[in-house]
């Protein structure tokens, strides 16, 4: 008598967790999409070409000398690199995260494991990328036109950075209180004009009463253009043009302590505020 023996079923592989993807994979991986997205937007082409708008007086009002080595139009163009990063993150930032919330794009992110620091991330890092072409752009027109290159490259670069990042998570969170893209443009455009009207471009702030210099000097824009004229320009602008010194290497950095300071304290503000930041997208009532 022949015992029919089972046959043992084979053991089913076991399935191998997957490894969860980094914060960093998240960020660069978003941050190729958004890149491409940008220059398919036509609304983020015009608010990366905005900041042209303001070189325009250039072309009508003859230069004079401010400080040695430096007229009006090298001033003028040195305010260009943290007003470009001013636009975009608040012209292109809010209505770009209203309009994803409210196609549940942002939601589906979420849901799908990317976690909210590679989501800001990503567009910090896009914006930037932007801010560097522009930069770079205008950088060289200062070289062809007036023989002026930046005296303190990182310090520029810093402040280049930490600017972007203020303005992006400012632009993010204007999104947070916007319902659409249409309330979003609306919304922060108050900020921009704020912002832009306090950066010392229509008049030098230095001339106000202490108080309300003091107060200005607070806020993120005017420390973002003191420093970056002054690491461009080699001069101490910190405390105004009337009161500029030449200033380099661990002096001009000492000068610009309080500023990055200031621009730091604006960026772990932010962050937090970030916390309450709204995935779903807002009902109306």
């Amino acid at each position: 008598m022949t015992t029919a023996t089972a046959a043992t079923p084979p053991a089913s592989d076991s399935q191998t967790p997957r490894k969860p993807v980094s914060v960093l994979r998240q960020a660069l991986r978003l941050t190729r999409t958004e890149f491409t997205l940008f220059y398919r937007y036509q609304m983020a082409l015009y608010s990366a070409a905005l900041p042209l708008i303001f070189l325009l007086p250039l072309s009508v009002f003859e230069p004079y000398d401010v400080l040695p080595g430096v007229d009006t139009t090298v001033l003028s163009l040195t305010w260009f690199f943290p007003i470009a990063a001013l636009t975009v993150g608040l012209s292109h930032v809010p209505n770009v995260y209203a309009i994803r919330r409210e196609r549940l794009i942002l939601k589906r992110l979420r849901v799908s494991g990317v976690t909210p620091a590679a989501i800001f991330t990503s567009t910090v890092l896009s914006v930037f990328s932007v801010v560097v072409v522009q930069t770079v752009l205008v950088a060289a027109l200062l070289a062809a036109l007036k023989e002026v290159f930046p005296t303190a490259p990182v310090l520029f670069l810093v402040s280049l950075a930490l600017t972007t990042v203020v303005m992006v998570l400012l632009g993010v969170l204007i999104a947070n209180f916007a319902r659409n893209g249409e309330s979003a443009q609306i919304i922060s455009m108050v900020p921009f004009f704020l912002l832009i009207m306090l950066s010392g471009l229509f008049g030098p702030v230095d001339l106000l009463p202490d108080g309300i210099a003091m107060t200005i000097g607070l806020l993120p824009m005017l420390p973002a253009v003191r420093l970056a004229q002054s690491a461009y320009l080699g001069y101490d602008l910190f405390d105004g043009i009337s009161n500029a010194e030449a200033a380099t290497g661990v002096d001009l950095w000492l000068a610009a302590g309080p500023s990055l300071l200031i621009l730091v304290a604006w960026m772990v503000l932010l962050t937090l505020l970030l916390r309450i930041f709204q995935w779903d997208p807002r009902v109306n009532k």
